[in-house]
């Protein structure tokens, strides 16, 4: 009896190294389509920003800029719907799940548009907020894409750097948000009260991605980050915020500073995030391949009579201490949290490794809502009708023709500051005094006695 249970002991102990390599050639996989996802993610940040300047500009800055990136986005978008297809045959279906999928596809239908908004912000037929907006959609797509694809980790270490990861990533793309956003106000000549907002949000969430990167990250990683940040670029970005923020750029006192200083200054901010990023990406697959040639090495050396020769990668967390609500601010436990009672493999801190796991868990759940996308598609087709109707309004009551209508909601727009929708809406607003002033005029009568 005690041998046929040693040797069922060991059977499962080589299914669950099997299991293990399995494992990790998935995550090897995964750090390919990440390295990808994130050098489009960069290709697309500048076709945002240089879309910005071209429009608050009318059409007179970056044009070349801007084809040049488009160029390099296109080449990098064909090169992640080729690994994606790849991806796709090496990743385990079941592992995985919907949402993986899910997050692809949308993705890939979002990609599916950039043609679209490149012609019309060729056309100048976007005030620079909605291209801002347009773009942002995109790339959070591909965020998510690469957050979906990370949740498959099943090893603590490499989940630590892929959390460190997508912070940098993250919180480059809210730099990124912030350079297109003040591009269009130093293009513009000033700013509003909802573009220092806007400005004020982005500079916060930048602070805490980078600060829960710093909680996860290597200390080779954190010491990179902060040389990249002693860059003389990195104070010149500090400087023009400041001055984008003040209330004299309200009134166009923006210190001389130009979109193209502006632009070149948080771009050379942004490349040297994408140092670091690119380090965490490199050393991500490094790991990954040290922990499948370990992996592969230790498949039927299993001790069969020994309960610790495969470690369980799932912990056993028998403390139950708060959790953490997601990727919104820097990591902490409970007060009093020793780690007692916790089991953590790979040298892991007891702390951490809580906070690994507490973290992915809540930005998975944060994310595994799809409806979510169908309310924003729901959402654009909604803003559609509503222009398409203030078009119809001002071709009724004006005698203008589709294209005029649409040239002066898009012109009031770029006056106000404000999206395309916002002024629909506000014309939409004011339908039955439009009417009743036709009505008025065609009837040739006047108000009062």
């Amino acid at each position: 009896m005690k041998k046929g249970t040693s040797a069922a002991a060991a059977r499962f102990l080589r299914t669950a190294k099997l299991c293990r390599i399995r494992d990790v050639e998935q995550l090897l996989a995964v750090s390919a389509l990440v390295r990808d996802l994130s050098a489009l993610i960069h290709a697309l940040q500048k076709e945002r920003g240089a879309s910005s300047i071209y429009l608050g500009s009318g059409g007179t800055r970056f044009a070349e800029d801007r084809a040049r990136w488009q160029a390099d986005a296109r080449t990098l978008e064909s090169v992640l719907r080729d690994r994606l297809d790849l991806v796709d045959e090496q990743l385990d279906r079941l592992s995985c799940g919907a949402q993986f999928y899910s997050r692809a596809a949308i993705a890939l239908y979002a990609l599916d548009g950039l043609p679209a908004l490149r012609d019309q912000v060729s056309s100048l037929a976007l005030v620079p907020q909605d291209s801002v907006k347009a773009f942002t959609d995109i790339v959070g797509h591909l965020l998510s894409v690469l957050f979906e694809a990370a949740d498959i980790a099943a090893d603590p270490a490499i989940s630590r750097a892929l959390v460190a990861l997508f912070n940098v990533v993250q919180g480059k793309e809210f730099a990124g948000q912030e350079r297109a956003t003040a591009s269009a106000g130093f293009s513009r000549g000033r700013f509003d009260g909802v573009e220092h907002g806007r400005l004020a949000h982005l500079i916060d969430a930048q602070n805490r991605a980078f600060r829960i990167f710093a909680e996860f990250a290597d200390p080779a990683h954190a010491a990179a980050f902060r040389t990249a940040l002693t860059d003389p670029s990195v104070a010149e970005v500090e400087r023009m915020r400041a001055v984008a923020l003040s209330d004299d750029a309200r009134h166009g006192e923006l210190s001389g500073i130009t979109p193209e200083v502006w632009f070149d200054r948080s771009t050379r901010r942004m490349e040297l995030l994408k140092t670091v990023e690119d380090r965490l990406t490199d050393d991500l697959r490094r790991l990954c391949e040290a922990k499948l040639a370990h992996a592969r090495a230790d498949l039927g050396q299993a001790d069969a009579g020994g309960p610790d020769a495969v470690l369980p990668v799932a912990m056993m967390l028998v403390d139950a201490g708060a959790a953490l609500s997601g990727f919104t601010g820097p990591v902490s436990t409970a007060p009093g949290q020793d780690g007692a009672g916790l089991y953590a493999p790979d040298g892991l801190p007891p702390k951490l490794m809580r906070s690994v796991l507490d973290v992915m868990q809540a930005q998975s759940q944060r994310l595994r809502d799809v409806s979510l996308e169908l309310e924003t598609a729901k959402a654009a087709l909604n803003e559609r009708k509503v222009i398409d109707r203030a078009k119809g309004l001002l071709m009724s009551t004006r005698n203008l023709s589709e294209e005029e209508a649409y040239k002066l909601i898009r012109k009031t727009a770029m006056n106000q500051n404000k999206r395309i929708v916002e002024v629909a809406e506000a014309i939409l607003s004011m339908s039955d005094i439009l009417r009743g002033v036709t009505a008025g005029t065609g009837g040739g009568g006047t108000a009062g006695g």
